[in-house]
């Protein structure tokens, strides 16, 4: 790859296209525009194209081909023109058997380009087909013969044309004829490129037959020990008669004279997608030795995407890796447990202790407690939040403690000030209504300030727990000393309707606003500071929502490259209206259940039972589709208004200035 076109000297440039002119030269499409994405767009009257050529051919001009000659088509069907070249194509098709010579000289010319014998031999093995079996597409055709060219294209030195001679007789033969292309695939199924070796398998997945099935385990038997692509391209082929090639497969991995040799094999019994498949996985695992210990992990993933289709085969499976390999690869293996796969065995819950104790205090630790529905280990979840405060694992921790309220309330009455605010901050950003009960429930009689500060932060962050604190000062038991923080945390909720009815209510001290702020032409003449603007990134609560470089909560965009992705009125224009082009996958949702639980976020998963929505925060909750009552797309973005007022102009200038750097 050569890069021949950038756009550091002007971040408008947005190529979308490319594409070969006649002559040759490349047209290069640009959108030009200042940010890519969302709904809103800064320039929407112009575009620009670029041409990128050489000096020698600065002056355009078009080749004139005669396509009415044989000659002057063929010539035609060498240009990079993909205009140029179906004109041709379609002449020379116009044309037919008369055109043979021509492209049979093109084709035989071993000195040409590859790419010009190849389009010479799609037309020449068409034509050859219709002229030596003429009647070939009737139902019974008799005495077919495959194409000279074709043949000569099989044992080509060059590889790619090789694969072209196959693709040519799928198009030929696939339909009407496949036991013919049965035979072009035999002829190829030693060659010495790989490359060949998988487009002539993937020519068998639409042949269901006994004959293809034994063709295809010619290639099992002699698949190379880690060539993926092999192993995909005989998965591809695969995949529409699984039982009757995995049969096939069993057969002559059997045969194998040594394990080294069926290490190979191993790579397809995980690519395949069969009942017997997962029966078959934990032995590849404990047989292959170091090839089984190293590719652990993908086996495990290859009997998750069966869980769907064989859930009890899968099961089965599962605990038997559970209960005999290494510790890693069987904490691994209970995602695909359920509970009572280990609470009812014994042997295996045995085995759970033993391998929880060194995961303690690690996120693989959380995981397994909300996997398996785990009780009694409050404590250790409450550990790992005090010491992974930022982590989106402590979300999943909180949300796990606050399921016990009499525990977690127990917990926050008698933790420290670190611990009791690392807990609230976890349970702000679960946000669901246990974890606004629990904080509901502990801000009163909690005394410390610094904690009830804490809480009013993390209420503030859900639709819930915001109403809650407005329930607060419209009954006057809202403390004095918490109102202005509490208005401004509710000012930057993401929920529109609480902003609004808190801005009624509990409206800021001071009026924060765009009326009197600088237009965006004079505030991109401020010298911004960019070591400022880090500081006040975290001074606006930025990292509320915003991750760089691995820190912050994940719950809006990556603002890791933002410099590179924006220029910097773009940047001053998504702070100051963030409502105006709101990225397409955070697109607010406001769901409401049965329970009458509202839940805010936008949509990071659906299947056709589940929607899984991302919160403010950064936790995730799923929700059943049966349970929703009502879903409503929000027009306006999830970050809110009125930033650039709270930190003012020059505040503005500087962070726009930081972000610049991030590239």
């Amino acid at each position: 790859i050569v890069n021949l076109l950038d756009g550091t000297h002007n971040r408008w440039f947005r190529p979308s296209d490319v594409a070969v002119a006649p002559d040759g030269s490349l047209i290069v499409a640009d959108w030009y525009d200042p940010g890519v994405g969302g709904h809103g767009m800064g320039d929407v009257t112009r575009g620009r194209l670029f041409r990128v050529t050489t000096k020698a051919a600065e002056k355009f001009q078009v080749p004139s081909f005669k396509l009415d000659t044989v000659e002057g088509a063929v010539a035609a069907l060498k240009s990079p023109n993909e205009e140029q070249r179906y004109l041709a194509w379609k002449k020379l098709e116009e044309i037919g058997s008369e055109a043979e010579p021509e492209l049979h000289k093109l084709f035989h010319d071993t000195k040409s380009v590859p790419q010009h014998r190849a389009r010479s031999l799609w037309l020449l093995a068409g034509h050859e087909w219709e002229r030596i079996n003429p009647g070939a597409d009737k139902p019974n055709p008799h005495d077919l013969t495959l194409p000279e060219c074709l043949i000569k294209a099989l044992t080509d030195t060059d590889h790619n044309i090789r694969i072209t001679a196959i693709r040519v007789a799928r198009r030929l033969l696939q339909q009407a004829h496949p036991e013919m292309l049965r035979e072009v695939v035999a002829k190829v199924v030693k060659d010495a490129s790989p490359a060949v070796l998988r487009e002539a398998a993937i020519a068998l997945r639409f042949d269901g037959s006994n004959e293809a099935g034994i063709a295809w385990a010619n290639f099992v038997r002699g698949i190379v020990v880690d060539d993926r692509w092999l192993t995909e391209a005989l998965g591809i082929a695969a995949d529409l008669s699984w039982d009757a090639r995995y049969k096939s497969m069993s057969s002559q991995v059997s045969s194998m004279p040594s394990r080294d040799a069926s290490i190979g094999q191993a790579e397809l019994f995980w690519r395949s997608r069969n009942q017997n498949t997962a029966k078959h996985l934990p032995e590849i695992l404990q047989e292959t030795g170091d090839w089984g210990r190293t590719n652990a992990l993908r086996l495990l993933r290859a009997l998750q995407l069966l869980s769907n289709k064989y859930p009890a085969e899968v099961s089965a499976a599962a605990l038997t890796i559970f209960l005999k390999v290494d510790a890693e690869t069987a904490l691994a293996a209970t995602a695909l447990l359920d509970r009572n796969a280990i609470t009812s065995n014994p042997e295996a819950k045995t085995r759970l202790d033993s391998l929880l104790k060194p995961v303690v205090g690690k996120p693989e630790f959380v995981a397994l407690v909300e996997k398996l529905n785990l009780t009694g280990f409050e404590k250790e979840l409450l550990d790992f939040i005090s010491a992974n405060p930022n982590a989106p694992e402590s979300v999943n921790a909180a949300r796990l403690i606050a399921a016990n309220r009499d525990g977690a309330l127990r917990f926050l009455k008698h933790a420290d000030a670190k611990a009791a605010k690392a807990l609230i901050a976890a349970l702000g950003r679960v946000s669901d209504r246990a974890a606004v009960a629990v904080m509901n429930q502990h801000f009163w009689p909690e005394k410390r300030e610094d904690v009830r500060r804490g809480l009013i932060d993390a209420l503030a962050l859900s639709g819930e727990g915001g109403r809650a604190i407005l329930k607060w000062q419209s009954e006057g038991k809202l403390p004095p000393q918490f109102k202005d923080q509490a208005a401004l945390a509710l000012s930057r909720s993401t929920d529109a309707g609480l902003r609004d009815q808190a801005a009624r209510e509990l409206p800021l001290p001071a009026a924060q606003g765009l009326a009197n702020f600088p237009k965006l032409p004079e505030l991109m003449k401020l010298k911004g500071d960019a070591a400022k603007g880090q500081a006040m990134f975290m001074q606006a609560g930025c990292v509320a929502c915003h991750r760089v470089k691995g820190q912050f909560i994940d719950f809006g965009p990556d603002l890791t490259q933002i410099g590179a992705k924006l220029s910097q009125d773009g940047l001053f224009t998504a702070i100051l209206y963030p409502s105006a082009a709101i990225e397409h996958s955070f697109v607010g949702q406001n769901v409401t259940t049965k329970e009458g639980q509202a839940v805010m976020g936008y949509v990071v998963s659906e299947t056709d039972a589940e929607l899984t929505l991302r919160m403010a925060g950064g936790a995730s909750t799923t929700v059943k589709k049966v349970n929703i009552v009502k879903k409503e797309e929000l027009k306006d973005s999830l970050m809110p208004p009125g930033l650039a007022g709270a930190i003012g102009p020059q505040g503005l200038a500087d962070l726009v200035a930081w972000l610049q750097t991030l590239k």
